[in-house]
């Protein structure tokens, strides 16, 4: 092969060389990473809180409503709480209908802790009846007399129905206090010999009216006798 053919072979793959380079550098794509699409969940801000061995997590709802707050009559009486006030004034209009009757416009009613009653026992009770309104120094005459007290305490543990019910029964006995047998005694103290004491006959009358929570009592159900008695109680000592 002469120098020209040479030559000429070359040139031409010195000349095809340069075209691919050309032609590779103008086919670079750039190339754009698109996030990908995603679904996010804002979750309610949590609090932990670590106390010794044990966890304490409380979770928000965002959507959790606020209870209303209660400002009537019942806000600057000493122990009054008030989260549960209005729960509590549906549970009075539930009430029974012989409890509604004989205690309307006798007896107010608090979701409070009855401080006096706190003293004597060392915690907030569950329920409190008050007919001669005591301070938390023992002494009479508070404005809140005549009163029934549900505290927190008993709505948290699911039991404020019951408590109510054992509470207005106490004032059912206090109100009827002068109601007497055929035998012209005292309809309530007999009551009292009959269950073995007051807070006994409260929680009688507690299963009477459809409850279950008692606190006092250890005979279970009613018998037969025990609900004879207080349906004859309450006809005679309501029907005034």
């Amino acid at each position: 092969m002469n120098s020209k053919y040479i030559f000429i072979f070359v040139m031409s793959l010195v000349i095809g060389s340069a075209f691919v380079l050309f032609v590779n550098s103008d086919s670079d794509v750039e190339v754009t990473t698109v996030p990908e699409t995603t679904t996010t969940t804002t979750l309610a801000p949590t609090t932990t809180t670590t106390l010794g061995d044990e966890e304490s997590v409380q979770i928000v709802d965002d959507n959790e409503e606020t209870p209303p707050v209660y400002e009537g009559e019942y806000s600057n009486f000493s122990g009054f709480e008030g989260t549960n006030q209005f729960k509590l004034d549906e549970l009075v209009i539930a009430l029974p209908q012989v409890l509604q009757d004989i205690l309307k416009d006798k007896v107010i009613y608090i979701n409070g802790c009855h401080e006096y009653a706190k003293s004597l026992v060392g915690r907030c009770p569950y329920g409190v009846w008050d007919s001669s309104g005591t301070n938390i120094d023992g002494t009479k005459g508070a404005e809140w007399s005549m009163s029934i007290w549900v505290s927190n305490r008993a709505f948290d543990a699911e039991q404020a129905k019951d408590v109510l019910t054992h509470e207005s029964s106490h004032a059912l006995s206090y109100i009827t206090r002068n109601c007497n047998t055929q035998n012209n005694l005292s309809y309530r103290l007999d009551a009292w010999n009959y269950f073995g004491g007051e807070e006994k006959f409260a929680d009688a009358l507690v299963l009477y009216f459809g409850g279950s929570y008692n606190h006092y009592r250890e005979l279970g159900d009613l018998n037969s006798d025990e609900r004879t008695y207080l349906e004859e109680y309450i006809a005679t000592c309501t029907n005034t």
